[in-house]
């Protein structure tokens, strides 16, 4: 057999509906498309973003150590999953940076040294909110509508209650209204608790002015820090009783009138190190609040989730992409947020259970860097500014184990010393760096990316002076000092030595040479940019020029197409496992589109090898995750394999859309990078459309591409059509034309604008804040 796309041609096109015409005052947001018709979109859409339970679902179905699996939403520093009864909701409850110190479960390194013990994320507790009424044997039914970020319950009670919950988007409230259509009332109980499933966490319970109060507290036998969280209940619409049932629960009882509007107020506090709940100022702030304050707050929240929907979105043909898509952006949307007092880790906001996977960390070589990828295309860089300010906290750390620790990274390197950072493999958001590092050194360079990434998405000079530029700058110290110069032939190299793969010890492995590589690019691209460290330019460039090539062997294991593909390391390792050789293609995008056609050919025979051979795409649990299908999307590999790949994976989703895999959840949403590659890319500043897209017709709305460019585009299967660009900061616009051998139109507000061409690439000068109107002559 031989590989499909072997001579594969990349097809740069656009697509569908309109040709070049004026702007409209109607146009909102960057002029591409008006409010009807994002309004369209997204009710054609609710159902594909409306997960349904039609039978109860206890907490023993729906309980995790790993992603969410039963319906689940989150403000990016509070996270819930619901189970329920026939006549009950339980709303479990986890916050981002309520993290122990020290933990001793299952999965601990453990020693007597309290500072490398290790922390855990842990949940807080909940809500229970019960209709003491008889139950039916019919009429219930559980939604989750992603849409407007709300869990709906019907009871199956005799006289059915209506339960909507929500969280704010910028205040750690979390609300549940109560309805009754019956004729007769109901009495309700809501129970909150902490969680008390182990006794190392002690908890209270307590009652304050008819505000029900519990906390827990993390491990304080000596230990670093103490976090404590708190839940504080108030009802409101209704007069409640209010007790204390335990040291870790209490009671608010209430009758639900027909036609009454009850809500079930919950505001979430404490967390952090500070060993402090935050009791008094929640108190206060929910005797504050009345039934028009909590409107207004769903107000806002309507209001922000509007916004974050409408910032783009893609229309691909096909039904079960399109959900995996939006359910993906629902996703991170739930995870991470620019008010979150720390970036949530492999599992966002919801840390359920005491003994969590990975302890709920940020896994740093790839697992928590990938749930980032997709949010710079999509248009919603802010969702990453919470990971920034986490790994920032971490460096000086990093730097004193650059100088210190080489050592524990592998026996050979004892006695070494580097500047600049050196991570290991995990972390919380908090800023605590913990565990092995397992051989690794690309750690803190894996963060590389997504640094330059928001500067090169949203041209934000100031975060790249402040902020991108000084730690891409100690992750080249690093480098610098760790990379070793050595004779090779008649001249010279720089040769790494480093694990490839957790474990491994590898000789110029791909997957380094890749950061390595991006690393000093964007250094010397910056400094140029910034004016700053000139003197440090000819190492740099030197180093660059003199990089050792990616070893190419043939396939050993079988089955194979027979067909060169690049080795792990220098030795020939090809082991089947993660395309870890890949990561120059992505997220370093060192080789890309515009490289070498023979290197472009043996990325997509090692894509296909691992991916579609040994089954890496549907089949290996980290494939989705790491991005192998961005890979193939930044390689022009097939794109057919690629959606058949991706709708197989979708298939498995769970009832509330997630893909799951046992030990992974918020790096599956690299499922919409794959597509926005697929349907647009920056290459070298160049802007690619449709360049690894099927023959059949998508359309995209708002994608980000690098310049700080906004761009929107159809496409029918055979050509572009519709092709609108708003500059944001005013850059030049390079653009492959996808119209090839045609001429091409660009427009600013209905007048000709002045366009080169060198080659097939389309140029012209763009003013900050104008919309273009691109189309074939």
């Amino acid at each position: 057999m031989k590989l499909p796309g072997t001579n594969f041609t990349l097809f740069i096109a656009c697509s569908i509906l309109c040709s070049c015409s004026t702007n409209s005052t109607k146009e909102k947001a960057y002029g591409i498309c008006t409010p009807e018709e994002d309004s369209l979109f997204f009710a054609r859409n609710k159902g594909l973003l409306t997960a349904t339970w039609n039978r109860p679902f206890g907490y023993e179905t729906i309980k995790s150590n790993h992603a969410p699996l039963g319906p689940y939403m989150g403000n990016g520093d509070v996270g819930v999953v619901a189970f329920t009864s026939d006549n009950s909701q339980t709303l479990k409850i986890a916050k981002v940076d309520f993290i122990t110190d020290g933990w001793t479960g299952e999965h601990a390194t453990w020693t007597n040294d309290p500072w490398q013990r290790q922390p855990e994320a842990l949940p807080v507790g909940g809500v229970r909110m019960t209709a003491d009424a008889p139950v039916s044997s019919s009429g219930f039914i559980y939604r989750m509508d992603q849409l407007s970020a709300e869990l709906k319950m019907k009871t199956a009670t005799d006289t059915p209650v209506e339960m909507l919950s929500w969280i704010a988007a910028d205040s750690n409230v979390i609300v549940t209204e109560l309805r009754t259509a019956a004729s007769a009332p109901v009495r309700i109980q809501v129970d909150t608790y902490a969680d008390s499933i182990s006794n190392e966490y002690a908890t209270t319970a307590n009652v304050q002015e008819e505000i029900a109060q519990v906390t827990r507290s993390t491990r304080t036998d000596n230990m670093r820090w103490v976090s404590r969280a708190g839940i504080s209940t108030q009802i409101i619409g209704a007069q409640a009783e209010v007790h204390r049932l335990s040291d870790a629960c209490t009671r608010s009882s209430f009758t639900l009138q027909p036609s009454q509007t009850v809500y079930v107020v919950n505001k979430i506090s404490g967390g952090g190190k500070n060993n402090d709940a935050q009791l008094q100022s929640a108190r206060r702030y929910l005797s504050s609040l009345d039934k028009s304050k909590v409107e207004k707050l769903n107000a806002a929240r309507k209001k922000w989730w509007k916004d974050m929907w409408s910032r783009s979105y893609v229309e691909t043909g096909d039904t079960l992409i399109d959900r995996q898509y939006l359910t993906s952006i629902y996703l991170l949307a739930s995870a991470y947020n620019e008010h979150s007092p720390a970036c949530g880790g492999m599992y966002g906001v919801w840390n359920m259970e005491d003994n969590m996977m990975y302890r709920g960390d940020i896994h740093l070589n790839y697992n928590s860097q990938a749930a980032f990828y997709s949010v710079f295309s999509a248009n919603r860089a802010n969702l990453a500014l919470p990971y920034y300010a986490s790994v920032e906290k971490m460096v000086p750390e990093g730097k004193r184990r650059a100088r210190e620790e080489l050592g524990l990274v592998h026996p050979s390197l004892k006695g070494k010393s580097c500047r600049g950072i050196l991570f290991p493999v995990s972390a919380f958001g908090t800023g605590e760096l913990y565990s092995a590092y397992w051989s690794q050194t690309m750690n803190a360079p894996f963060n590389v990316p997504l640094f330059s990434w928001y500067y090169e998405y949203t041209g934000d000079k100031e975060f790249l002076r402040n902020r991108a530029y000084p730690y891409i700058f100690e992750c080249g110290n690093f480098y610098e000092d760790y990379i070793q110069k050595e004779t090779y032939g008649n001249s010279y190299r720089y040769t790494i030595v480093t694990g490839a793969h957790e474990g491994s010890w590898d000789v110029n492995p791909p997957s380094d040479l890749g950061f390595v590589e991006q690393t000093f690019s964007l250094l010397l691209k910056y400094s140029k940019l910034l004016g700053v460290d000139a003197d440090r330019r000819a190492l740099w460039q030197d180093i660059l020029t003199h990089l050792p090539a990616y070893k190419t062997i043939m396939p050993t294991k079988e089955p194979n197409e027979r067909l060169p593909v690049f080795a792990k390391n220098e030795n020939g390792w090809d082991y089947p496992a993660h395309m870890i050789q890949m990561h120059p293609v992505y997220p370093c995008e060192v080789l890309n589109l515009r490289s070498d056609s023979a290197l472009l050919q043996t990325a997509r025979n090692t894509i296909y090898y691992y991916g579609v051979s040994q089954k890496g795409f549907t089949h290996v649990m980290n494939e989705l995750g790491l991005s192998a299908f961005v890979m193939g999307a930044r390689t022009g590999f097939p794109p057919e394999i690629l959606m058949e790949g991706l709708k197989e994976l979708a298939r498995t989703a769970g009832t509330n859309f997630l893909i799951t895999d046992g030990h992974h959840c918020t790096e599956k949403a690299a499922v919409i990078e794959t597509i926005n590659s697929m349907m647009l890319q920056s290459v070298d500043d160049i802007l690619y459309l449709y360049p690894c897209w099927i023959k059949k017709p998508a359309r995209f709305v708002r994608l980000r591409a690098k310049g700080a460019f906004i761009v929107s585009a159809d496409y029918d299967g055979q050509e572009v059509s519709g092709l609108k660009i708003y500059s944001e900061q005013g850059n030049p616009c390079k653009i492959c034309n996808p119209w090839q051998g045609s001429k091409v139109s660009v427009k600013l507000n209905g007048k000709p604008v002045s366009t080169a061409m060198n080659g097939n690439i389309i140029e012209f000068s763009t003013e900050s804040g104008t919309l273009y109107e691109i189309c074939k002559r």
